[in-house]
């Protein structure tokens, strides 16, 4: 999983990195929410966007009528009211069909110096505990997922496994 980045042109020529906190369509319009790289503080913001033909966010443009910004602000409320302030708990796959999933981290923990965590998908904002996954991951500044890695070894899904046994029994 690649960390999710745009780049805006700023007013006076330059750019501005931009990191994804979630995007979605509605009926007319795609939208993404997103924070400006290197000043999260500055709060999320919210453009239109479409895709252009390798399948990358480009063509932003700003969301014109009061009725469309009710609409970004809903949206954005139930993000934030799913998946709270803490977005480090939550992270999204693109799945074979290039739809984005949203995914529960569960535990995280660490072997041999390699992050490691178990994670669900979410369905309707809750966890699908059915079936949980296993994945190194590098963290990002923050403590979110950066980047998700495979496990390769035998050895390593061994003690993966002994981890996921050990927190079934408690």
């Amino acid at each position: 999983m690649e960390e999710n980045i745009f780049i805006l042109q700023t007013e006076d020529g330059g750019e501005q990195q931009c990191r994804v906190i979630f995007n979605f369509d509605s009926d007319e319009h795609s939208y993404v929410l997103f924070t400006l790289v290197g000043d999260e503080e500055a709060g999320i913001s919210a453009l239109r966007y479409v895709l252009d033909a390798n399948g990358e966010m480009g063509g932003f443009s700003d969301i014109e009528t009061e009725e469309e910004w009710a609409m970004v602000e809903e949206v954005m409320n139930t993000v934030m009211a799913e998946f709270g302030a803490d977005q480090t708990n939550y992270f999204t796959i693109t799945n074979d069909d290039d739809e984005e999933i949203m995914c529960q981290i569960l535990h995280r923990f660490e072997n041999d110096g390699k992050n490691y965590l178990f994670y669900a998908t979410l369905e309707d904002g809750e966890p699908q505990l059915e079936e949980v996954f296993a994945s190194a991951y590098i963290p990002g500044e923050n403590g979110e997922v950066e980047d998700l890695l495979p496990i390769e070894t035998d050895a390593e899904w061994a003690m993966v496994e002994q981890v996921l046994n050990s927190l079934s029994q408690n």
